[in-house]
C-alpha cells in the first residue's frame, strides 16, 4: 500500500514538473531597435541562447552584459509565452569633433587627446574621460582653472556632433616658492634645485612657473636627491603645500624639509663568491671611486654600482645584482658601504639577429658588431656595438636588445634598426665673417648600393674659394676591417687679403684606413698636387713675388689617431688625439717633412655641461731649403678667436703680408652650457680661452721680417646653435695678448643651411 502510494506521488510530482519547464524554455529570441548592430553582434553577447531556461536573474545579467558593450544606449528584456524580447536603443554615431575656445592647443593636437573621434561610437562614459584627458594637458601647460563642457547636437540617421567648448582662463603662476625647515641651505639654493621656478617677466619662452601639481611632486624628490647628494642621508621632504591667492591667478608654494644629521663616508668594502665568479674583492675595488672622509652622497653610490656592473660584464656575467649594504655609525656620523655581489651565471651570445634593415645588407651591421655569436657576452662590446651602428648615420635608431634563449647561459641579442636616407643631394646658402657669401652643392651616398660604400661629388664656393671634389671610400676593403678609398680634387684659394696671392690645386690621393684597436687607427693617404700661385698684386712682399708659378709634389702622410668621442660636432665625453706626419719629395722639388699632433679632452661637469681642453703643435722641416711659405703654418680665425685669418705670426714689415711660419703650437679651452630656457633648442653657450703661436720663417733677407716669439692669448664668449638653417655659431674674443702688427677680428661668425 505505501509503495503504490509513493509511485503515484512521483508520478503527480513529474507532472506537475514538466509544464513548468516547458514554460521557462526560450523558443525564439526577438530583437528589436538595432540599426548599424547586426542582429548576430548582439546574439553573441547574449549569456541566453535557445533552449536555455529564462529566468529574472539571467534577464539582469543579460541587460547588464549588452550595457557593457557600449554599443546600447538603452536595453530593455521582457518574456512572454517562450519569447524572449529584447529592445535597445542603439548609441550615437560620432559624426564630427569639435573644440570651441582653444588658444593653447590646435586641433589636431587636442583631437590626438581624445578617444572620441568621427565614426567611434559616443558613450557618456568615453566623454568624461576625454574631458578628463584635456584638463590634465591644460593643467601641465599651467591653465589650471581652465574648464571643459562637453555639448551634444542630435543629427539625423542617430549620429551626433560632439563639442567641447574651453574656458582657458589665464594660466595659473607661481608667484612665491617657500621653504621651510632648511638651515643648511639657503632659499636662493634650494629654489635653483626645483624645476618649478617663480613667475619672472623673462620666463614667457618657458612652462617652468605654471603651476604643475606633478612638477611639484617630482621637485620633492629633486630636493630630497639634493640633499643626500651633500651628505644628508636622512632627509625627508615631508610636504609641499599650494595656497592659491585670493585672485585665483597664482600660488604660494611651501616645501617642509627635515633635513637630519650631515654624514661622510666610511670605509668602503666589496664582497664577492670567488670560487663562482673569479674576481678578487680587491679587483672590484680597483672602480670603486669613493673615499672614505668624504662627504656622503648617494648618487656617487650608484655610479659606483654601475662600474661594478662595467666591470664585471666585462667578465661576461651579463646578469648580477648589486646590492650597496650601508654601515652606519650615527655617533660618528659615517656612512660605510659594502658592495655585495650577488650570484649570476657566465653568459654566452646565443643567436644574432637583424631586424628593420629592408636596404642595408646584413653583413655590413653584423661586421659592426663588436660580439659574435658563441663569444661570451660583456656589456661593453654591446655598447660599443650600439655606439658603432649608431655612428655609421645609415640608421634614425639604433637598439641592441637581449633575449632569453631555451638555454640557461646562452642569450640572443636582436639588432633593430630602422633605417633613414642615406642619398643626399644639397644645395647649401651661408654666411661667415671669414669667406663671405657661401655657396654650396653635393651628391652623395653614404650606404652605395647598401654595401656601406661612400661616393660624393661636391663644390663649394665663395668670395675667397672655389672648390670642386670626388671622393670614394670603401669602409671593408677585400671584406677585412681596411677602410680605401680616393679623392679628386680641384680647389682655388684666394688670399689677397692676407698674402697679396691666389692659389690653385689639382690633385688626388689613394688613401687607406687601418684599425690597430678598437679605438686606435692608422691611415695612409699618398697623392699628387700641382699647385699654381698666380694674381700677385704688383706690392706684394718679395718673399711671396718668389710663389709666381707652378709646382709639383708628391705626398705621404701617415696619421694616427685614437678618438673616444660620442660626436663629432658637439662632443660631450671622451678625447682624441693624432699625430700626421706627411713628407713631400719623391724627386719633386717641394720637400719637407711636417708633423701636426693634436688633441682634445671633453669633460661632462653636468647636464649639457662640458669642458673641452685641445691642444696642437706642429713643426715643419725644410729638406732642401726651397719649401714655399704657403707650407707653412698659419693661425688665426677659427684656430684663434680674436685674431684674424692668419692674423699672427711672422709678417713683411713692409707690406704686412703674412708669411706663416715652420713651428706652431696653440690651445683652447671651452666651456659649453644650456641657455636656460632654451634647453631643448639645442642652443649652447660658451666661454673660451685660446691660444697660440705661429714663428721661425727661415727665409732671408730676415730684416724685412717680423717674427715676434710671443704666446697670444683671446678670452670671449660665444653662442652655437644647430638652427633649422644649419649650425649657426657667433663668437666674440677679446686679445689679451698680442703682438703690434697682429690682425684682430673681435667679431665672427658663421652659418650654413642645406634645403
Amino acid at each position: 500500500m505505501k509503495k503504490t502510494l509513493y509511485a503515484a506521488i512521483l508520478a503527480t510530482s513529474a507532472l506537475v514538473a514538466t509544464p513548468a519547464l516547458a514554460l521557462n524554455e526560450v523558443k525564439s529570441i526577438e530583437i528589436s531597435g538595432i540599426e548599424r548592430v547586426e542582429r548576430e553582434t548582439v546574439m553573441s553577447y547574449l549569456p541566453i541562447q535557445l533552449g536555455d531556461e529564462y529566468s529574472p536573474r539571467a534577464a539582469s545579467e543579460m541587460v547588464k552584459v549588452l550595457y557593457g558593450t557600449g554599443l546600447f544606449d538603452n536595453v530593455a528584456v521582457d518574456w512572454k509565452d517562450g519569447k524572449l524580447l529584447i529592445e535597445v536603443k542603439e548609441n550615437p554615431m560620432v559624426n564630427r569633433v569639435v573644440f570651441e575656445g582653444n588658444d593653447e592647443f590646435d586641433k589636431d593636437r587636442l583631437l590626438e587627446m581624445v578617444s572620441l573621434k568621427p565614426r567611434t561610437v559616443y558613450t557618456p562614459g568615453k566623454v568624461q574621460e576625454d574631458v578628463r584627458e584635456i584638463q590634465a594637458a591644460y593643467r601641465n601647460s599651467g591653465f589650471f582653472m581652465a574648464k571643459i563642457t562637453p555639448q551634444l547636437i542630435r543629427r539625423d540617421q542617430n549620429r551626433v556632433d560632439l563639442i567641447f567648448k574651453i574656458e582657458e582662463g589665464e594660466a595659473t603662476k607661481v608667484n612665491r616658492i617657500r621653504f621651510v625647515g632648511n638651515r643648511a641651505f639657503g632659499d636662493a639654493e634650494l629654489r635653483s634645485i626645483v624645476n618649478t621656478r617663480e613667475s619672472r617677466w623673462w620666463r614667457f619662452l618657458t612652462s617652468s612657473d605654471n603651476y604643475d601639481p606633478d612638477r611639484i611632486e617630482f621637485d620633492k624628490e629633486m630636493l630630497r636627491r639634493f640633499y643626500i647628494s651633500k651628505g644628508y642621508a636622512d632627509v625627508q621632504v615631508n610636504s609641499a603645500v599650494a595656497e592659491l591667492t585670493r585672485d585665483k591667478k597664482g600660488f604660494f608654494i611651501t616645501y617642509t624639509v627635515n633635513e637630519g644629521a650631515e654624514y661622510t663616508f666610511g670605509k668602503m668594502t666589496a664582497s664577492i663568491n670567488q670560487e663562482e665568479f673569479e674576481v678578487k674583492p680587491e679587483e672590484l675595488m680597483s672602480v670603486v671611486t669613493i673615499k672614505e672622509g668624504t662627504t656622503y652622497d648617494g648618487t656617487a653610490i650608484e655610479k659606483n654600482i654601475d662600474h661594478i656592473v662595467d666591470l664585471m660584464g666585462t667578465r661576461g656575467f651579463a646578469f648580477i645584482n648589486v646590492v650597496p649594504q650601508p654601515i652606519k655609525d650615527e655617533k660618528k656620523r659615517t656612512i660605510g658601504i659594502n658592495f655585495s655581489v650577488q650570484p649570476g651565471p657566465r653568459v654566452y651570445v646565443n643567436r644574432i639577429d637583424v631586424k628593420g634593415n629592408s636596404r642595408t645588407r646584413d653583413n655590413v651591421i653584423r661586421r659592426e658588431m663588436r660580439l659574435a655569436e658563441g663569444d661570451a657576452f660583456a656589456s661593453n662590446k654591446l655598447e660599443r656595438s650600439e655606439d658603432r651602428l649608431k655612428r655609421l648615420e645609415y640608421f634614425s635608431d639604433v637598439q641592441v636588445v637581449r633575449k632569453e634563449s631555451e638555454q640557461p647561459d646562452r642569450m640572443d641579442l636582436e639588432v633593430n634598426v630602422k633605417e633613414q636616407s642615406t642619398g643626399e643631394f644639397n644645395v647649401g646658402a651661408g654666411l661667415s665673417s671669414y669667406e663671405g657669401a657661401l655657396a654650396t652643392a653635393s651628391i652623395r651616398e653614404r650606404n652605395f648600393l647598401g654595401k656601406g660604400q661612400d661616393v660624393e661629388m661636391s663644390f663649394a664656393l665663395s668670395q675667397e674659394r672655389q672648390d670642386y671634389n670626388l671622393s670614394f671610400t670603401e669602409p671593408y676593403f677585400m671584406g677585412e676591417e681596411l677602410s680605401a678609398g680616393i679623392d679628386l680634387y680641384n680647389r682655388r684659394r684666394e688670399y689677397q687679403d692676407q698674402s697679396s696671392y691666389d692659389k690653385q690645386d689639382v690633385g688626388g690621393a689613394l688613401k687607406l684606413g687601418i684599425p690597430l684597436s678598437e679605438f686606435i687607427s692608422d691611415s695612409i693617404s699618398f697623392g699628387y698636387e700641382s699647385t699654381k700661385i698666380e694674381n700677385i698684386d704688383a706690392g706684394a712682399s718679395v718673399f711671396v713675388r718668389a710663389l709666381e708659378g707652378d709646382r709639383d709634389s708628391l705626398k705621404l702622410t701617415n696619421t694616427i689617431g685614437v678618438d673616444t668621442r660620442d660626436s663629432y660636432l658637439t662632443p660631450t665625453k671622451g678625447y682624441n688625439l693624432s699625430l700626421a706626419t706627411t713628407y713631400s719629395g719623391f724627386g719633386s722639388k717641394v720637400e719637407y717633412l711636417r708633423n701636426v699632433l693634436t688633441g682634445a679632452y671633453h669633460i661632462p661637469l653636468a647636464e649639457e655641461w662640458v669642458l673641452s681642453l685641445g691642444g696642437r703643435a706642429g713643426y715643419l722641416y725644410d729638406i732642401n731649403d726651397e719649401t714655399p711659405l704657403y707650407e707653412n703654418f698659419q693661425a688665426g680665425g677659427n684656430t684663434l678667436r680674436g685674431f684674424a685669418r692668419s692674423g699672427i705670426g711672422p709678417r713683411d714689415n713692409t707690406t704686412s703680408d703674412a708669411l706663416g711660419g715652420d713651428v706652431m703650437l696653440g690651445s683652447n679651452v671651452e666651456l659649453r652650457f644650456p641657455f636656460p630656457g632654451l634647453k631643448d633648442t639645442g642652443v649652447s653657450g660658451l666661454f673660451f680661452m685660446d691660444g697660440g703661436i705661429v714663428t721661425k720663417f727661415d727665409d732671408q733677407p730676415q730684416a724685412s721680417v717680423d717674427n715676434e716669439d710671443l704666446y697670444r692669448i683671446s678670452i670671449g664668449t660665444g653662442i652655437f646653435w644647430r638652427s633649422p638653417l644649419g649650425p649657426l655659431r657667433i663668437d666674440f674674443g677679446i686679445p689679451i695678448v698680442k703682438a703690434d702688427n697682429d690682425e684682430t677680428e673681435v667679431f665672427s661668425f658663421s652659418l650654413g643651411t642645406r634645403f
